[in-house]
């Protein structure tokens, strides 16, 4: 883990260099860095998670039909997942690979480089130190949000558990964030909007494609 904080430490101080001097700057252009990185993916986990929207009524059909007989019910939706081109894990991959980015950025801001880097703090918008989290909780809020504006982008499920999960789950990220570094907190947010665009444009023009 530290040699991934070093690396995303570096790569912090080219974006400051390049992108305004600014360290909320930079958090800023890499997060667009790595949202436009991992693009094809995204397109890919948009699109199968649409496909399982789409093959949701057959799943159900297949789930009372052989509810008795879970070997032949496995073997079906197998079978309809090659039939559909549906890959039950596929939307989850873009997220998993935006976690390491998130955790080094996490110590990065929290290393003793970076805080004597920045000194007495590096300022942002209302925010004195981003190192420190944002003391009038506005940044928390706002990754609420914006993570609500993210799932609302996204295909939606009829399972009503699902569905009572993500409404929580702007609510519960709210909470789990007020105490992070206002860096991190805006890298959050940047990469909720980022997801948000990027969803939207997939499934208007991608998804009716495919």
């Amino acid at each position: 883990m530290q040699y991934l904080t070093n690396i995303m430490l570096e790569i912090l101080k080219l974006f400051y260099q390049i992108g305004g001097h600014n360290y909320g700057l930079a958090i800023i252009w890499l997060t667009v860095a790595v949202n436009m990185a991992l693009y094809p993916l995204t397109v890919s986990s948009v699109l199968q998670m649409s496909a399982m929207q789409r093959v949701q009524p057959r799943m159900k059909e297949l789930q009372e039909k052989h509810k008795s007989d879970p070997k032949k019910l496995q073997q079906e939706m197998m079978d309809l997942y090659k039939v559909e081109k549906v890959n039950p894990i596929g939307g989850c991959l873009p997220m998993i690979l935006k976690i390491p980015f998130f955790i080094a950025l996490f110590f990065a801001l929290q290393s003793k480089e970076f805080l004597a880097i920045i000194g007495t703090g590096e300022s942002f918008l209302w925010i004195g130190n981003i190192a420190k989290a944002d003391p009038f909780f506005i940044l928390p809020v706002l990754i609420g949000v914006t993570t609500w504006l993210s799932q609302k982008s996204m295909p939606s499920s009829n399972d009503q558990s699902q569905a009572m999960m993500m409404k929580m789950m702007p609510i519960v990220i709210t909470f789990i964030s007020y105490n992070f570094p206002a860096g991190v907190q805006i890298y959050w947010i940047v990469s909720n909007l980022m997801g948000w665009a990027q969803q939207s444009y997939i499934l208007k023009f991608k998804a009716k494609r495919s």
